[in-house]
């Protein structure tokens, strides 16, 4: 079980939620996949993963855009963007797994092993980029003004510069305690301090 979160220094820090609800959704991935029975529907984990691959997705995209994109100087972030990209491919390789080789039910034991290497991989590579994302949030709070962190935690929070789109914050606050969903309510309330004009960049 992942330690609870209880203080939020910085805006940026946001991040330590999204990698909390990130590594709960891989974690329960795995179980559905480990559980998994021969000739059971395949459709509950199908469309699980596809909640985890397009919240990570957009993780990514997001941050190589608008958080790391101010830092591209610093070796850490590069390789950050590195490591979205490796992300990327094991995200299309599971896709591609599960839409070819798996099939409507429950395949015979050798595709469910492979499927569940194959999501094992992901989790691994996902917690390994995370703990990169980790070592690269002091040199933001460090570099970045807060209104400029604020800025970015919309960005990783909230999908769209149009009418909100909360579909991440709900996603992330899914995998939260009643104490870390208050944390997340307080960032989310300081949104309206951006002006217009840093969202419409």
């Amino acid at each position: 079980m992942m330690a609870e979160i209880t203080k939020l220094d910085s805006p940026i820090d946001v991040m330590y939620l999204l990698h909390k609800a990130l590594r709960a959704e891989a974690a329960r991935l795995e179980q559905m996949s480990e559980r998994l029975t021969m000739g059971e529907s395949l459709q509950p984990l199908q469309e699980a993963f596809q909640h985890w691959g397009k919240a990570l997705g957009y993780h990514a995209a997001v941050e190589d855009q608008y958080m790391t994109a101010p830092l591209a100087d610093l070796p850490p972030v590069r390789g950050n963007e590195v490591s979205h990209q490796g992300l990327e491919v094991r995200l299309e390789d599971l896709q591609e797994y599960l839409m070819t080789e798996a099939g409507p039910t429950c395949p015979r034991p050798k595709t469910r092993r492979h499927l569940y290497g194959k999501l094992v991989a992901l989790r691994i590579a996902q917690d390994d980029h995370l703990e990169e994302e980790a070592f690269v949030l002091p040199m933001i709070r460090q570099r970045i003004p807060e209104a400029q962190q604020l800025e970015m935690a919309r960005r990783l929070l909230v999908d769209g510069d149009g009418p909100p789109h909360s579909w991440i914050m709900e996603w992330v606050a899914g995998a939260l305690t009643a104490t870390e969903c208050e944390l997340l309510a307080d960032v989310a309330a300081r949104f309206k301090e951006i002006p217009t004009e840093s969202l419409s960049r």
